[in-house]
């Protein structure tokens, strides 16, 4: 792959990471992606991962913009949301699990995808 290919690939997983911090801090889809029902663990929760999620989208909007400028960036970060937003909401209703592992796994992608655009 090339270095770019690899900075897309993170820009896309550092917006379904977003989306799923945001739907994992919400009491239905927190029931759905962990199936229990702490509330105690839900209240900390509310409040520390709406934060959490609205710097991985605006961490995905920096990548996007330093990719291809303020006008394109803007489409390809808004073109990644939707993407993530329909793949989050198929695997929410038909596969909570593999969303789960997903959202775990994108970070280390993320990670992985920086490292190789830096060092190709």
């Amino acid at each position: 792959m090339m270095k770019g290919s690899w900075l897309y690939l993170a820009v896309f997983a550092l917006a379904y990471l977003g989306l799923a911090s945001l739907a994992y801090g919400m009491e239905r889809h927190h029931k759905q992606l962990t199936r229990t029902h702490g509330s105690s663990v839900l209240a900390a929760l509310k409040r520390v991962t709406p934060v959490a999620a609205w710097g991985w989208l605006i961490a995905a909007l920096y990548l996007a913009i330093s990719l291809e400028g303020a006008g394109p960036g803007s489409v390809l970060w808004l073109g990644n949301l939707t993407a993530a937003a329909m793949m989050l909401a198929l695997l929410l209703t038909y596969a909570p699990g593999l969303a789960r592992r997903l959202a775990m796994v994108s970070l280390p992608l993320i990670v992985l995808g920086m490292l190789v655009a830096y060092w190709a």
